[in-house]
């Protein structure tokens, strides 16, 4: 009589067939012998992986034990995962303190929060987008926009139940979003996009950032990224702040004119936006040739303007177009980063556009200082128009 083969013996197969005394595969969730059978699996314990698991993957497409929906690992995303560690952080900040928080405290975050983990990889394929191989740019472009519109979806419900749980990690996605924002809309992206819909589609976008702070900054000061507060810290360039006070004396001369049109008795709710957005602008301008961060110094002017300049903008006013010129440039003088590539010009050609052969002197000088001329100075005071326009 032919001996009975012999196999090794399984401690981790399901109560089924431990019951009946059968081999068992071990697929989980529902063993082969199970399905067949169409009857109730269950394992009461949950096992090491073994090479059965690994063959029942294989052969019904999953290994649930692992969470995987399929036996094949996500390789793209893991190298958007590699990349993040050891170079977009580095893109992002510059102060160690920081570059250690988003290396090591939000990818742990993250991985109880998917709709950080999908924001921190479309970055992270944003930035290979710019920085990658050609070849590869394309794809990684799509894979970043699908990224970030799955964290979209998912981050939206939460957003008006900001508590000190999820604070951190929307905090976040915030600083993200609007970072990837910058980077996906920008000119050299979508070069023919130079529409101040476009424009303020990213301010909003800043906005929530900045509402999400100031709801939870005693939170997020208290947690393990406060240092986050100050993302995008980088080193002032003095050659560029030492240009910012002929942009300052430039603003503040129009301010001035806001200020005569006040006292002549043709100022109305128009002239008080406008004067408020100069006002705030001023001071970022000045808190920025000293400040350590110029580059979130100058990013709060969208959050901290009145949301009626927006509604100028979209009406073509004169005063706010050319203020969102002025802002371009200085944009440009203070800040180097690959997801603020080309914004300044970006601004100051949306003005222009609007404006056409109404610019004035004020949007020449702009677009002067945006192309490096050193002679972009002109004498006299400002001409801008202080009544309201269109």
């Amino acid at each position: 009589m032919p001996s009975r083969r012999t196999h090794a013996n399984s401690h981790h197969g399901c109560a089924q067939c431990k019951q009946r005394r059968i081999k068992c595969n071990e697929a989980r969730p529902m063993c082969a012998s199970c399905q067949k059978k169409k009857i109730k699996c269950s394992f009461n314990s949950h096992g090491t992986l073994t090479a059965a698991h690994y063959r029942a993957g294989k052969l019904d497409g999953r290994v649930d034990s692992l969470g995987y929906e399929s036996s094949q690992l996500h390789l793209l995303d893991l190298e958007l995962l590699n990349h993040w560690h050891v170079a977009t952080v580095q893109t992002l900040v510059h102060a160690q303190s920081a570059e250690k928080v988003l290396r090591e405290f939000v990818p742990q975050v993250a991985l109880s929060h998917p709709f950080l983990m999908h924001s921190l990889l479309a970055l992270s394929a944003l930035h290979l987008s710019h920085h990658g191989p050609v070849e590869r740019r394309h794809q990684y472009t799509e894979v970043a926009m699908t990224h970030n519109n799955i964290s979209l979806s998912l981050c939206t419900p939460l957003l008006n139940n900001v508590t000190p749980e999820n604070c951190h990690a929307l905090f976040a996605f915030a600083c993200f979003v609007a970072t990837f924002s910058f980077a996906a809309h920008g000119p050299k992206v979508n070069p023919r996009a130079q529409s101040v819909s476009a424009v303020l589609e990213v301010f909003k976008l800043v906005r929530g950032a900045a509402s999400i702070v100031a709801e939870a900054r005693p939170w997020i000061e208290a947690g393990g990224m406060r240092d986050l507060l100050q993302v995008g810290r980088q080193p002032r360039q003095t050659s560029k702040t030492a240009n910012v006070w002929e942009l300052y004396a430039r603003i503040r001369r129009i301010n001035n004119d806001q200020a005569r049109s006040a006292e002549a008795d043709c100022y109305d709710r128009t002239g008080s936006v406008v004067e408020f957005a100069i006002q705030k602008l001023l001071e970022l301008l000045q808190l920025s040739t000293t400040a350590e961060n110029p580059t979130s110094t100058m990013l709060r002017w969208p959050a901290v303007v009145n949301v009626e300049f927006f509604d100028l903008l979209l009406e073509d006013n004169t005063n706010a177009l050319v203020l969102l010129a002025y802002y371009g440039v200085a944009l440009d003088m203070m800040i180097e980063s690959w997801w603020m590539d080309g914004w300044g010009m970006f601004l100051v050609n949306v003005s222009l556009g609007r404006l056409g052969l109404e610019s004035g002197p004020e949007l020449a000088w702009a677009q002067k200082a945006i192309n490096g001329d050193n002679d972009a100075s002109y004498p006299g005071s400002s001409h801008l128009r202080v009544a309201v326009n269109r």
